[in-house]
């Protein structure tokens, strides 16, 4: 089959033909129709992600697909059923996984769709739901708003209630966070945010602020942060790891958590209810994926380094067919 491979640290994705994976016992073979490009591969490609992969390997955390074998015991699913999840080496034709990390398309999506939705509305709902315990009527900070995680998060807000403040670099992609429904938004490359963010929210700072970059960012994030605000950190976009300072951090009593979705993942109860909730909101029409731009596999390299540019909106998939 074809696949893109990253031969090591720093390099770009090349295409290449390598052996199609089997539907060992467990697993469940899918032929990919679309696959997910999340800002975690160019961080593995980088080398600063938290679990850097032995080099030569196939990137990719989610697609979605058609069942093409089923391996012994598995019983949810059969050949022919559409299905969509996150696993690995995505970036290719075939991908085996195991079929109780599959998730059902939501009735209505598009193999694009279906593709663009695990990872940013699972990191979203579960920071927001389960880390954040959000409730109706509060503030959240919404950094890199025009992004995959981004756009989800300010779409599933505005469906509980919150008011959103969304940062992002360009009026193009502040024009698409309003439209999504953000109250507030502010052009990060053009001001210090913390001034606005108070303005904002009458002094008080932001009830809830998600971080994907962190770095320098924590701090700014504490002094906008309301009286028993919760900051979330969900990525290292930055590349560096810097200690938030605790006497800052008392002035309101300010929480710093993080939030990996593996970990979500290792808990089924919990799994389980964010994606009956995600799916309800998809089929009902609540909300949708923002699809940036569709590449072919071939156009890989292209695609991470458009995404590390950040001059992208939206979630970028890659199309095998």
């Amino acid at each position: 089959m074809k696949a893109q491979v990253l031969e090591g640290e720093g390099k770009l994705p090349q295409l290449k033909d390598v052996p199609e994976p089997e539907a060992g016992k467990g697993l469940v073979l899918v032929k990919i129709s679309a696959s997910g490009i999340n800002y975690a591969d160019t961080m593995m490609r980088r080398g600063f992600y938290l679990q850097n992969p032995q080099f030569p390997f196939i990137p990719g955390f989610e697609f979605s697909g058609v069942v093409e074998a089923a391996g012994e015991g598995v019983k949810n699913v059969k050949p022919g059923d559409r299905v969509m999840g996150m696993g690995q080496s995505t970036y290719a034709e075939y991908t085996a996984v195991p079929a109780g990390t599959l998730l059902p398309v939501p009735a209505g999506f598009t193999d694009e769709q279906a593709a663009a939705f695990p990872v940013t509305y699972l990191t979203a709902y579960g920071m927001l739901t389960v880390t954040a315990r959000a409730q109706a009527g509060e503030s959240i900070l919404v950094h890199a708003a025009a992004g995959g995680v981004g756009t989800a998060t300010i779409q599933l807000a505005k469906h509980m209630g919150l008011r959103v403040i969304g940062t992002a670099s360009s009026e193009e992609k502040l024009q698409l966070a309003r439209r999504l429904g953000a109250d507030v938004t502010i052009n990060y490359a053009e001001t210090d945010w913390v001034k606005p963010v108070l303005e904002a929210t009458a002094g008080r700072g932001a009830d809830i602020i998600f971080e994907p970059n962190g770095g320098n960012a924590l701090e700014r994030d504490i002094n906008a942060a309301a009286p028993f605000g919760r900051i979330i950190v969900f990525g290292m976009a930055s590349g560096s790891q810097i200690d938030p300072s605790l006497g800052t951090m008392f002035q309101n009593s300010v929480a710093v958590s993080a939030f990996w979705l593996f970990t979500l993942m290792r808990e089924p109860e919990r799994m389980a209810a964010v994606v009956r909730e995600l799916t309800a909101l998809a089929e009902s029409g609540r909300i949708a994926p923002v699809i940036g731009r569709i590449y072919p596999l071939e156009e890989a390299a292209q695609a991470l380094l458009d995404l590390e540019s950040r001059k992208t909106t939206g979630k970028l998939l890659l199309k095998m067919h």
